[in-house]
């Protein structure tokens, strides 16, 4: 039995605490930890050394989001919450402002339904226009799950501007994608500066603008970015490459702040360019740092990986924990957009669609696991069949 240290300990376990915690892992015993494992970060789930392995991990009254963020979730073994008789609606009172993300507290706290229940008399402009803005010449199936993941995810329709050189190759890789060209025949399958104009004519006619899948670099590509960013009055996703155009563009605290919601959905990588810091710094408190960039910027993050977060701009976070480590695959952060913008185009707001999405995203990428028998055979198209 554990129960050394708790919640207010800070740093790395020192003395008589550090040779119990190391005796203890190096007894081969089964642990059940009190609350914590000793040596672990309750907020961050950072792990100091040593930290203590547990089999189970008893909360006392809440769960700690140390223990759903790794390694701290690794440290903590199987989790469960024990009532001491504080009443949960303390929480609120006190302004805890960080959510475990539940079908419960979709519809609670975001307005949400998993079941997505549909108007028996909708039809497809009920629902939605997407404008997909990706692929390239040598990523083109980046921009096609997207598109494909927005329609599974319920929007009524999608529209996937791309260069216009790939349009006729294309053609029929799925069929309920409507296809539109931005760049003039000579782009050569890339994408340039110019085409920003028809990007945002396209837009006109559409409810939601998701950017970057597959869309590659290109000079200008900043002030492309910010065009879109500043003129587009809809919803706008963010993703892939268009993440790196805005960690690159050195005057993003400049641009216009936007007014309709706007989903960033970095992976770690992007996000440390983002701020500017290294992965493993931003690793060791992944809610912090979302949290802050989402306040910061008027925007809802979604920090992708093991236990996604996703931070709306009013300083609410949700941890995700549904998935599969499966969902380890190039193009599954595609399909994510994807369903992301579907959800947007149905009317969610940002924080909504983000959360929703997330969700939906993993539990899809736990079904297709189990139908292909193992996780390690997922690949994102399964993802977007098992929505």
């Amino acid at each position: 039995m554990d129960a050394l240290l708790g919640t207010g300990a800070t740093g790395a376990p020192r003395g008589a605490y550090a040779a119990l915690i190391q005796a203890a892992n190096d007894s081969g015993l089964p642990i059940v930890s009190a609350d914590i494992p000793s040596g672990l970060d309750a907020d961050t789930g950072a792990r100091h050394e040593p930290c203590i392995s547990a089999a189970v991990t008893v909360c006392l009254a809440f769960l700690k989001r140390g223990l759903v963020q790794y390694p701290g979730a690794e440290a903590a073994g199987r989790v469960v919450v024990r009532s001491i008789g504080i009443p949960a609606s303390l929480c609120r009172e006190q302004g805890v402002s960080t959510h475990l993300l539940t079908p419960h507290v979709l519809r609670t706290e975001l307005g949400a339904d998993v079941s997505r229940r549909r108007a028996p008399d909708g039809h497809k402009g009920t629902y939605g226009h997407v404008l997909t803005v990706g692929g390239s010449r040598t990523m083109s199936g980046a921009g096609l799950l997207a598109s494909r993941a927005a329609l599974r995810a319920g929007c009524g329709l999608v529209t996937w501007a791309l260069p216009a050189s790939l349009v006729l190759p294309l053609t029929g890789a799925s069929p309920e994608v409507m296809l539109a060209p931005a760049t003039e025949e000579e782009s050569g399958g890339y994408w340039n500066e110019a085409s920003a104009e028809q990007v945002l004519a396209l837009a006109k006619s559409r409810d939601v603008l998701a950017v970057g899948p597959g869309l590659g670099r290109f000079e200008g590509d900043a002030r492309w970015l910010r065009r879109l960013w500043e003129e587009w009055e809809g919803p706008l996703v963010v993703d892939a490459d268009a993440l790196n155009m805005l960690s690159a563009a050195g005057d993003f605290g400049a641009w216009k702040p936007r007014a309709a919601a706007t989903v960033l959905t970095p992976h770690p990588g992007e996000m440390s360019r983002l701020l500017g810091i290294p992965t493993a710094e931003l690793q060791r408190d992944r809610i912090g740092a979302a949290a802050g960039f989402a306040t910061g910027h008027g925007v809802t993050l979604v920090l992708k990986g093991a236990h996604t977060v996703v931070a709306s701009p009013d300083g609410q976070t949700y941890i995700n924990t549904t998935g599969t480590s499966g969902m380890a695959t190039g193009g599954t952060g595609d399909v994510l957009t994807g369903i992301i913008a579907g959800l947007l185009a149905q009317g969610h707001a940002g924080p909504s669609a983000a959360a929703l999405g997330v969700w939906l995203h993993g539990r899809a990428g736990e079904r297709a696991a189990r139908h292909r028998g193992h996780p390690a055979s997922v690949i994102a198209g399964d993802v977007i069949e098992a929505l």
